[in-house]
């Protein structure tokens, strides 16, 4: 958690998917980049799951299989720190357990399936990111403790929502408004992970403190002194404090906090607090002789994962499994394999991502996708049989029935699955594949049979139409009966299935106007910066 209301500070960010801010380290990021290395907060995670999962068997861990499938989706290289042993005793006035959450051993057999990286800090992870951020073995922090940005993380990653398709995020940077020795101040007045501040000092009265520099002062000391002269330093940076706080003029900003020197406590700053902050234990305390070697992807273990899913969830058998792995796998796969082309394009030695062949042709895209479109193409994906053959046959079918084998056998005679992959990445991996998916928009078209009874004549006409032309349907010349009043008595029926008589052939005089109507044709060409231009064309090849 942090500071309470820390995350208010900083001004607002707008919103932006994380697959569009992952392509960014591609197109514009040095050659040797396949991808953006996110550090994941794992306590995070697992608390998320544990309290916002559905009413199914495994909840938690369904949630994070569903995570952990859309975060495979997208060309990034994930790291996930779990915390260590070394983790403070207390957090705000509450004993913090030191044994393994219940949810860490399944969460990592998750994650070895997917093929991500992770390991134990030795304390806690918040500060583990924020020193792998700073020694830049990975360029941003996926969290939601406002910690990382106290520790010191470059960049931190808050999701803002997230949905089935997609993560909507907003990116702070370190020093984009206030210096880690004014966060770390914020979080001494206002109170954070390990004690409660000063008494009566609100968020934005430490604000208004640390806007003075005051922090500078306190931590340019600390960093050229010795340990033992702590005591005499705090001493006489205290008394600059109050000193400032009531000696304020009218206008400053912290005119109205002079009432806060009687708080002030004489042990202020707690000098294990602030090395709580400053200097926290992870892998590089002891010299760095922690510090694991960076770590690089490797591929998913596809038999384990499915022997895990078998084990774990509802629908754990053989072809809930494979149209799990074909909404949450199958497409990571695909990302892989785009990785693995652009490894070699780049001249890289990373061979080792992907050996399938998977993306078979870019699809066309209807005109409500055209958004989507622009920062991901809509491909179609072959599956190989031998991937099904190996995850079927790591699973011994305890949870298979006739319907689910059936099923099976149905989709083994495909094999063919759509997905949305990154763009940019296609672009850079495979320049000429969206070069040769220039396609006529799809238009939505549903077609229902319309019934039209005569009352008290006894004819009925059924007729299979489109919403374009149902006008023509509606005005079909019938003969119908009147009603007393000289009415007719005509009954419409629509219903949405496929069945019934053709179009009646209309007249040869509109058969004509039909013909000499103009013809419009709209194409799409993908530029490599990935931008989308329509070009619409009549029958003339006019504009």
């Amino acid at each position: 958690m942090g500071v309470k209301g820390g995350w208010n500070l900083f001004k607002s960010i707008e919103p932006v998917s994380l697959i569009d801010w992952s392509t960014q380290t591609i197109s514009s990021g040095p050659l040797h980049s396949l991808g953006p290395r996110v550090g994941v907060d794992a306590s995070g995670w697992m608390f998320a799951a544990k309290y916002h999962s559905g009413q199914t068997k495994n909840a938690a861990q369904a949630s994070l299989f569903k995570r952990l499938g859309r975060l495979f989706h997208l060309p990034i290289i994930p790291i996930f720190v779990f915390d260590g042993p070394g983790r403070p005793v207390d957090k705000r006035k509450k004993s913090v357990s030191r044994t393994t959450d219940w949810l860490t051993t399944d969460f990592k057999r998750l994650l070895d399936g997917f093929g991500f990286s992770y390991w134990d800090a030795p304390g806690e992870a918040e500060a583990e990111l924020a020193m792998l951020s700073i020694m830049d073995r990975i360029d941003a922090v996926l969290s939601e403790d406002f910690d990382t940005m106290i520790f010191g993380a470059r960049q931190v990653i808050r999701i803002k929502d997230e949905s089935d398709s997609t993560y909507i995020i907003e990116v702070h940077e370190q020093g984009s408004q206030f210096s880690r020795n004014d966060l770390i101040l914020i979080a001494l007045l206002a109170g954070g992970d390990y004690d409660d501040g000063i008494y009566g000092c609100g968020i934005q009265t430490a604000v208004d403190i640390a806007s003075t520099g005051i922090s500078n002062q306190l931590f340019d000391v600390l960093a050229a002194s010795r340990p033992q002269d702590f005591s005499d330093i705090a001493v006489t940076w205290r008394r600059k404090l109050c000193t400032m706080l009531e000696n304020q003029d009218s206008n400053s900003r912290c005119f109205h906090h002079r009432s806060l020197v009687f708080h002030i406590l004489p042990d202020f700053p707690n000098h294990l607090v602030l090395t709580q902050y400053v200097h926290p234990l992870t892998s590089q305390s002891n010299g760095g002789i922690n510090l694991p070697a960076p770590l690089l992807p490797h591929q998913p273990d596809l038999p384990g994962l499915a022997q895990l899913c078998e084990e774990l969830f509802i629908w754990g058998n053989s072809m809930g499994i494979i149209q799990n792995f074909c909404n949450h796998v199958f497409p990571g796969l695909a990302i892989w394999e785009l990785l693995q082309d652009l490894c070699e394009r780049r001249g890289l030695s990373q061979t080792n991502l992907s050996s399938h062949a998977l993306i078979s042709t870019v699809c066309p895209v209807r005109a409500n996708q055209r958004k989507r479109a622009q920062s991901e193409a809509f491909v179609s994906l072959l599956i190989p049989s031998a991937i099904v053959f190996q995850i079927t046959s790591a699973i011994n079918g305890r949870n298979d029935n006739d319907i689910t084998k059936n099923k099976l056998d149905n989709f083994m005679k495909k094999r063919n699955i759509r997905a949305w992959l990154s763009r940019v990445l296609m672009l850079h991996a495979r320049p000429n594949i969206l070069d040769c998916a220039s396609h006529q928009i799809l238009k939505t078209v549903r077609r229902r049979k319309i019934s039209i009874h005569t009352k008290g004549i006894g004819q009925s006409r059924a007729t299979e139409s489109t919403t374009s032309n149902f006008a023509n349907i509606a005005s079909v010349r019938q003969k119908p009966a009147l009603s007393k009043r000289g009415r007719s008595l005509s009954i419409i029926e629509i219903s949405s299935d496929g069945s019934g008589d053709e179009i009646p052939e209309p007249p040869s005089s509109k058969r004509r106007k039909q013909a000499s109507s103009p013809k419009y044709r709209i194409e799409t060409h993908h530029s490599e910066s990935g931008n989308v231009l329509e070009l619409c064309t009549d029958s003339e090849n006019g504009f």
